[in-house]
């Protein structure tokens, strides 16, 4: 069984099952274990899963390779209602936001989400704070400092 579909049957177990056999840790390894390759089919379950299937994928996800991150995030955006899990996900990007094509595409999903959901405004100021692109959101916001926002 590849990683992809060992991953999707250990998301995809029983809550109680899952909880008593402590299956994070191993969804934890078998996510560390994602390649480039595996983003696709990652994709279209993230589509077709349950809620709590991509929950848990964003909660187990620490050891996920950086450039497989990316990719996913990446496609992730590209869904027109995007899915449980960009802002989550964003949080085990380095810490240090770049110039790139994604930094920017994950801003404009920060503003609007802020604009669209404001019961949301604390965990878009944590997920942008954690990959570098709070100033930036405030910018984009027309905010001098979080406390300006209300946080």
């Amino acid at each position: 069984m590849n990683v992809v579909h060992a991953l999707d049957a250990l998301l995809r177990s029983d809550d109680e099952e899952y909880d008593r056999l402590d299956l994070f840790l191993e969804a934890d390894e078998l996510i560390g274990q994602l390649q480039l390759a595996d983003v696709p089919a990652l994709l279209a379950l993230w589509r077709v899963r349950k809620l709590s299937w991509q929950q848990r994928f964003t909660q187990a996800g620490s050891n996920i390779d950086g450039a497989v991150l990316r990719a996913l995030l990446a496609g992730l955006l590209q869904v027109k209602e995007t899915p449980h899990g960009v802002l989550e996900l964003m949080s085990r990007l380095p810490p240090v936001a770049d110039a790139s094509p994604l930094s920017d595409a994950l801003l404009a999903y920060a503003e609007q989400a802020w604009h669209a959901d404001p019961a949301r405004h604390r965990q878009i100021q944590i997920s942008c704070w954690s990959c570098g692109l709070s100033g930036r959101l405030l910018k984009r916001l027309g905010l001098s400092s979080w406390k300006e926002a209300g946080l």
